[in-house]
């Protein structure tokens, strides 16, 4: 079975990073670790401090950015497949080795990518990352339908094509899949969840203004030969459908997004729903909308465990049916738009919570959060 090189790089991510290093502690396959810090003053060092016994290579002070750094940390560890794990984001439980046995099956393929989830600061569930497809190397030149840290690459392929560009700061990842595809590269879609983004401000999806778009419409021009960035508004409505806070300028935005999506299904029916993607256990790519049972999959790696689950739902008043791990079950009927359960004692990282309102065939789950035990 194929080793794994990963590289973490970090700055000023101390309250988050540990949750990073965790869920390696819950991978079974042989992986060679690099933390890459650009100079934290937050504690940082008391934190790897912990996990020593796994970190292959560290290193601690000023570097030439987040994409430099990942370059710089492939070529301090070995393994046959290489990825990087931002040190806000965390992977599923046994992930690596969900990986590992697709590359093992097939010695052609040079790219594994799978599903993500979206969570809150907290690490609450948001959404499901809503772009995901089966690989098409011409939509991935309009569309970055690959998450970043659920995606894996056979360091082969990654070293010719150069590996990542340091020039970049937002679109390194989705230059690199551009690269590779343009090289001739195998990708294969694994339909599971892989990986967790977190979404909050600070990071650079939310704070990054016009230079990610700059870069975004660098990519359709060298690898989509396209003069105008035809993927601007799919990649503002996203940006602007996590903000938990808009500004009235940025409400406006997304209603006229809104409506204009709306129009494009209407006019082109079936067919423009298939092109927005299936759906995502449950869920309604790019929307709240729930169809049927929705099932949330998540890590969890706080030090405080789940004592009560709270949902916020539409409509908020009819019943409905939840299943914890499979296992628990009951049926509650919302207040006010909310549901609350009590959580029994769960063993392990991983939560899957399933849920169906009884009233309607679509509904909407609008939020999640839990109090934690002391």
């Amino acid at each position: 079975m194929p080793t794994f090189a990963i590289v973490i790089p970090s700055l000023n991510q101390s309250r988050f990073l540990p949750w990073a290093l965790k869920s390696l502690r819950y991978q079974s396959q042989p992986f060679n670790l690099a933390v890459m810090d650009g100079g934290s003053t937050d504690g940082f060092h008391e934190v790897v401090g912990d996990f020593s016994d796994m970190i292959a290579f560290l290193c601690s002070g000023p570097d030439s950015g987040q994409a430099g750094a990942i370059r710089e940390g492939m070529k301090k560890v070995q393994g046959d497949v290489v990825c990087w794990l931002n040190a806000d984001d965390y992977y599923f439980p046994g992930t690596l080795s969900r990986v590992a046995a697709l590359f093992e099956r097939d010695p052609g393929l040079d790219v594994v990518y799978g599903d993500a989830i979206h969570v809150t600061p907290e690490g609450f569930f948001l959404s499901y990352f809503p772009a995901i497809q089966e690989f098409d190397a011409r939509d991935l030149t309009r569309s970055c339908f690959i998450c970043q840290p659920a995606c894996f690459v056979r360091r082969g392929a990654y070293e010719e094509v150069d590996g990542v560009d340091p020039s970049l700061h937002y679109t390194m990842d989705w230059d690199l899949w551009c690269r590779l595809s343009r090289n001739g590269a195998k990708f294969r879609y694994f339909p599971g969840p892989l990986a967790a983004v977190r979404y909050y401000p600070g990071t650079k999806t939310w704070d990054s203004g016009w230079r990610r778009y700059r870069e975004i419409w660098r990519i359709e021009r060298r690898y989509g030969r396209r003069p105008l960035p035809s993927s601007w508004p799919g990649f503002y409505r996203f940006d602007l459908s996590l903000k938990r806070y808009p500004s009235p300028y940025e409400k406006l935005s997304l209603r006229v997004l809104d409506r204009l999506r709306m129009f494009k299904r209407a006019v082109g029916g079936q067919g423009a729903l298939k092109k927005e993607g299936p759906l995502l256990f449950g869920f309604r790519p790019w929307d709240t909308l729930v169809e049927g049972v929705g099932t949330i999959h998540m890590p969890w790696y706080g030090r405080r465990d789940w004592k009560t689950i709270h949902f916020q739902v539409d409509p908020g008043d009819a019943d409905y049916r939840l299943i914890l791990q499979d296992i628990h079950a009951c049926t509650l009927k919302a207040c006010g738009g909310r549901l609350s359960v009590e959580v029994p004692g769960l063993d392990g990282p991983l939560r899957k919570i399933s849920i169906v309102c009884s009233r309607r065939a679509r509904w909407r789950l609008l939020g999640l959060s839990c109090d934690l035990d002391s």
